[in-house]
């Protein structure tokens, strides 16, 4: 194959985009799951005595850094899964224009006689 070749295999390009949508999927249920827990414990340290007090911003400060960090690392899987799926697209969507190319390009087309030529450069 030259350097310059252009080569894809869509169907492992499909397969390998669903499987990245599923895994997207799985995060985003995950960080739901985790916010949840992590939001149920925001009320231990307490609410008015001096340990809360002293504890609570470091724990929200915690909490939603750990929120956040989560968030991010699911927009990005899921950037990941959208940018294949992107590619994927580029390259069927390539693969078939050139197909379609072929086809209409008159190759392997008959020169209008019925002896079995064919017209265009092979």
């Amino acid at each position: 194959m030259s350097e310059n070749a252009y080569f894809a295999n869509p169907s492992v390009l499909v397969a390998g985009t669903r499987q990245i949508e599923l895994i997207s999927q799985m995060a985003n249920e995950m960080l739901n799951e985790f916010i949840a827990d992590v939001s149920a414990t925001s009320d231990w340290p307490g609410k008015d005595d001096s340990y809360a007090k002293q504890t609570i911003p470091k724990e929200r400060e915690g909490r939603e850094g750990a929120i956040a960090t989560c968030t991010e690392l699911v927009n990005a899987l899921v950037a990941v899964g959208d940018g294949t799926l992107a590619n994927t697209k580029n390259v069927l969507g390539t693969q078939r224009g050139v197909l379609d190319s072929i086809h209409d390009s008159g190759i392997n087309k008959g020169n209008g006689s019925n002896d079995g030529t064919r017209s265009g450069k092979h």
